[in-house]
């Protein structure tokens, strides 16, 4: 009878910690992915004039909003031809704001991230990692 107990006991034993761990995992998603749904592209633009832009024929604009009902922090990145990435951050962004990022010879390309203005510990990323890590 004791290997039969011994098996039971030793099945909580292993299982029991990884039955917490991935419950915890699935329960603690990280806030800025929950946030992201906060920032809705509202339109895009090709070849408007802009001021930034020594010559706008090939210019892409691209408008963001923030609909959830409190303020953000928001990193947004516009792609270039030359496959830079062009980054814009903006902080406090309050509800209904809208947020704008451009390139001046876009491929129609954006990424954006987005932060509760008190999360300490998660940093966006700098704009080299951006274009190292997103090189297409």
């Amino acid at each position: 009878m004791r290997s039969k107990e011994f098996r039971i006991n030793s099945f909580w034993m292993f299982s029991l910690p990884a039955i917490v761990i991935a419950t915890a995992l699935l329960s603690f998603s990280r806030p800025q992915d929950e946030l992201s749904s906060c920032i809705t592209k509202i339109k895009s633009e090709w070849s408007r004039p802009c001021i930034q832009c020594a010559e706008h024929s090939k210019s892409y604009r691209v408008y963001f909003r923030n609909t959830c009902d409190r303020a953000l922090d928001v990193k947004l990145a516009a792609q270039e031809n030359d496959k830079r990435w062009k980054t814009y951050t903006f902080r406090m962004v309050q509800p209904g704001d809208t947020l704008l990022a451009y390139a001046c010879h876009g491929t129609g390309k954006y990424l954006y991230w987005v932060r509760n203005p008190e999360d300490i510990e998660y940093v966006f990323p700098t704009e080299e990692e951006i274009n190292e890590a997103f090189t297409d």
